[in-house]
């Protein structure tokens, strides 16, 4: 598999130039979003299945005309097998059951990882046969909001695709003005706790307005330097 740097100003600028034809205004200020009219915007077609019967991988991407596995329900029950669907070029699937458990902030961070891919990485997988898809599990939603030693080539791309995202989804100047005028304080040049009860309001709430979870949030803020930054452990943004 191969892969292409990008640097993280390079993937802000890509994620600010995706806000800027579908709505400016999002750029400092947040507002609701319909993420699929993204998945619409980019000449993409969304659709929904039950990809695994436990919720293991949570989207994916298709680069050629394929045939993908469903289940029948998003919980296995004894007897049950899955059948082969045709998934057309140029499809973001995401998990039915991601859908309709209504957890928004990751639905809207799944979706947007995955057009995200369709962007940067149809070429990346292009030694991989006419049938492959681009599965994301939950691992492909590690914590890299920055580049790590000894990552492997699968791992800067879910890193580009999560960075991508949560650029997009919470843009720079609009994080900044809204945390802000939440937390009551100018933020710029300030490092905060998470663990300061006040702040970690501040956190939800910001979460609440751009339509994230509270992880994503706090990672973003880290990323913006506004929070202080853990120890680095597994933990995933969605």
């Amino acid at each position: 598999m191969k892969y292409f740097e990008y640097s993280p100003s390079q993937l802000e600028q890509k994620a600010n130039e995706l806000i800027e034809k579908h709505d400016k205004e999002r750029l400092v200020k947040a507002k609701h979003i319909d993420v699929y009219d993204i998945v619409d915007l980019i000449g993409c077609t969304p659709d929904w299945f039950y990809i695994t019967p436990d919720l293991s991988v949570l989207g994916m991407t298709a680069f050629h005309d394929v045939l993908m596995w469903s289940w029948p329900s998003s919980h296995y029950e004894k007897g049950m097998y899955p059948e082969r669907v045709k998934v057309d070029k140029g499809t973001v699937v995401i998990d039915r059951a991601l859908q309709e458990n209504g957890n928004i902030g990751r639905e809207n961070f799944t979706v947007i990882h995955e057009c995200f891919h369709q962007i940067l990485h149809p070429r990346c997988f292009n030694n991989r046969g006419a049938d492959y898809t681009k599965m994301c599990t939950h691992k492909s939603f590690r914590n890299h909001a920055e580049r790590v030693r000894n990552m492997t080539a699968i791992d800067i791309i879910e890193y580009q695709a999560n960075y991508s995202a949560a650029a997009f989804l919470m843009p720079r100047v609009a994080v900044f003005n809204t945390f802000g005028e939440i937390i009551g304080q100018p933020v710029t040049n300030k490092i905060l706790q998470a663990s300061d009860n006040e702040v970690s309001n501040a956190i939800k709430e910001t979460a609440k307005q751009f339509e994230v979870n509270y992880t994503a949030m706090m990672y973003r803020l880290q990323t913006l330097g506004l929070l202080e930054k853990k120890s680095q452990k597994e933990e995933y943004i969605v």
